[in-house]
């Protein structure tokens, strides 16, 4: 049974889990069943329904008969012909007439300069592009429908909020209003409640516009009107990568946008191979067999004729037309190489972006958390101070205006954050999979291919980190500037216990007994045995280490200086084949924990990437892991506790053991 007779009768229904990865390796996205439930079900809605999704699941069925139409070239061609008529003329023997002919032909292809067999490697490839753009689309509605249904709880919620504060308006206005009737409050006082009160109004009104609006586009891609009441969503963040170069790595293993501009290369080469058989003889084999019952004279004869043989073509010129031909396919080539780079800088633009926001959007939400703590606060303490005599009505309307636009702001972070999340897995093609959106009734792609492409996206797509180049770290230091007493305290830690001296010409920051001026590692961590130049000592048997590298608040990148330690540790592990590491990050307990776990992996997670592609250390010798705050040295919240706390910690091992804190995953 051919691949288009096994899929015609199949509809179009629940979607499929992406299985098309070249290298054979999946991203786990472990994203929670009954989070993602109602995103499940607007995903499989629109895309059981979206005449996009439809048409390119119809121009994919349709590339499986092209390939049947490219492989009708191999067989042979089997012609009949036969006439039966009347004839009359003023000649010959006979005037009137029936003369009756009958003629079968077979022709069958021996050699055409390889013309068919390139152009069924075109048309294979041709399915291949159709297959991924219909996976892209299916991507493209998922996230779609799945931004929909966030947009709909969205405004659904600041709608509330709106009303909300329009009643705390309307009851300010009716006492002010009743206060000036009573010749205690100003008219002018009335006339500024008054603007206010139009003002949240408007706000209701817009705030339903805009839930009109996302509705509409709700209805458009799911095809059905939201309903209410309906399940919140929220998406797990063990879907986000540690790095923005490990989510490019996986988009360009799964993004099925990029596998189309590759194959459509592949097409393209085909294509090219084909024009070239102009150049080659044509070579068929032809049987003809024929009869008559009237010779040419019209003579009632029944005559037949046989013929079979070999017929050779070549072409000696035509005008030009196969080189033109030839060279139109070349440059088709260079064409679908250059769509494939766009492909790949739309990625990496788009997956930045997305990326960062999700960054951003974390660190945003505890400040706007805070911020509608605090006006919450601020508005209840100003009306009990309007009970006591100590406010005005006015004084609690602007408290009311300030917990309204904290509470919008922060709840609009927060499904702006999931939208960018769902964005970002769209891009590295990984969202149908996390919204668990899956069917047995499509392919694979090792059912329609043999021989999927190798792809070595690091020299086609280069891999850059904006974010790293951009001065938010600094800013976030200078945001969190309680925070860095871990900086000097890592840096200097001999000042917990040693009360500051008069200054001297030996400095030794650090106090591992070399002076600053000779101490290649300046930041060596407290009873740390250290060589001549100020750096870890490393014996055969040593099992922890502590690797002293001094971050910048809210950061994961290891700053020049603290190179050198990494660089130690990676000659120990040179100089000793036999070891495994585990680098271990650590947090302090002063923070949110989820907040801590997710930036102590990352810090491990550097220091880990260093060792493996500046220093050639193997990734299966490497390990990292983020513990947050699950393993503190001192349990407490303090200078001294958090400098001991925040830490990046090194476990050696021998090949086959474990480190304690490790359940599996070590080889």
């Amino acid at each position: 049974m051919t691949i288009s007779e096994k899929f015609t009768t199949k509809k179009l229904s629940v979607f499929f889990t992406l299985l098309f990865a070249a290298n054979g390796s999946f991203f786990n996205a472990n994203a929670e069943q009954v989070s993602v439930m109602p995103l499940n079900y607007v995903a499989d809605k629109a895309i059981s329904t979206n005449p996009e999704v439809q048409q390119a699941w119809h121009a994919f069925k349709a590339s499986m008969h092209g390939i049947d139409a490219a492989r009708s070239g191999y067989l042979p061609t089997v012609d009949v012909s036969a006439s039966a008529g009347y004839e009359k003329r003023n000649y010959g023997i006979e005037e009137e007439y029936n003369r009756n002919t009958a003629e079968l032909t077979l022709g069958q292809m021996l050699y055409d300069g390889f013309r068919t067999s390139n152009n069924v490697k075109r048309f294979e490839r041709i399915q291949l592009i159709r297959y991924f753009e219909l996976l892209d689309q299916a991507e493209k509605t998922a996230l779609a429908a799945s931004i929909a249904y966030l947009d709909v709880q969205k405004f659904t919620e600041l709608v509330e909020l709106a009303e909300i504060n329009l009643k705390e308006h309307e009851s300010v206005y009716q006492q002010i209003e009743q206060s000036v009737g009573a010749g205690v409050a100003r008219a002018a006082d009335l006339e500024q409640i008054s603007g206010r009160l139009s003002l949240a109004q408007s706000n209701v009104m817009t705030e339903y516009e805009n839930l009109h609006d996302v509705s509409a586009r709700y209805l458009r891609i799911i095809g059905e009107l939201p309903t209410q009441g309906t399940v919140k969503a929220k998406l797990s963040d063990d879907a986000i990568p540690i790095t923005i170069n490990q989510a490019l790595d996986i988009a360009y293993k799964n993004s099925p946008n990029f596998y189309a501009s590759l194959y459509n290369i592949e097409a393209q080469k085909a294509n090219a191979d084909s024009q070239k058989s102009a150049f080659h003889p044509n070579v068929d084999l032809s049987a003809r067999y024929g009869m008559q019952d009237r010779d040419e004279l019209g003579l009632n004869e029944t005559r037949s004729e046989a013929r079979v043989g070999i017929d050779v073509r070549y072409n000696l010129y035509n005008g030009g037309l196969d080189s033109a031909n030839l060279d139109q396919a070349y440059q088709e080539v260079n064409v679908a190489k250059y769509q494939r780079d766009q492909t790949c800088i739309e990625i990496r633009q788009n997956l930045q972006i997305a990326y960062n926001s999700v960054q951003v959007l974390q660190s945003k939400i505890p400040s706007l958390a805070n911020h509608k703590e605090s006006s919450q606060k601020v508005k209840y303490a100003y009306k009990d101070q309007f009970d006591i005599g100590q406010r005005t009505l006015l004084d609690v309307l602007d408290a009311e205006n300030e917990s309204f636009q904290s509470n919008r702001s922060y709840t609009a972070a927060l499904y702006d954050r999931q939208a960018a999340i769902l964005t970002m897995l769209a891009e590295m093609g990984k969202l149908l999979e996390t919204l668990n959106v899956k069917s047995d009734k499509f392919p694979a792609i090792s059912e329609l291919t043999d021989d999927p492409i190798a792809l070595s996206a690091d020299s086609i797509c280069p891999k850059f980190d904006v974010a790293a180049t951009l001065s938010r770290q600094a800013f976030l230091q200078k945001k969190k500037q309680q925070d860095n007493a871990y900086m000097s305290v890592t840096a200097m830690p001999s000042y917990l216990t040693i009360p500051t001296t008069p200054a001297s010409t030996f400095v030794d920051d650090d106090n591992d007994g070399v002076a600053n001026e000779n101490d290649d590692c300046p930041s060596t961590p407290a009873f740390t045995e250290v060589d001549e130049r100020g750096c870890t000592k490393y014996r055969s048997n040593t099992s922890n280490v502590e690797i002293g590298i001094p971050f910048l608040a809210d950061s994961s990148v290891v700053r020049p200086e603290y190179m050198q330690e990494i660089a130690r540790l990676a000659d120990f592990l040179k100089e000793h084949p036999s070891k495994n590491v585990e680098i271990q990050g650590h947090a302090s307990l002063e923070g949110p924990a989820l907040y801590n776990k997710k930036l102590s992996e990352k810090r491990a997670f550097s220091v880990a990437e260093i060792l493996i592609q500046q220093y050639g250390i193997s990734p299966t010798r490497v390990k990292s892991l983020g513990y947050g705050i699950d393993q503190p040295r001192i349990n407490e919240i303090s200078v001294r506790a958090n400098a001991a706390n925040r830490r990046i910690e090194a476990v050696i091992t021998e090949k086959g053991n474990r480190p304690p804190a490790m359940k599996d995953g070590w080889s």
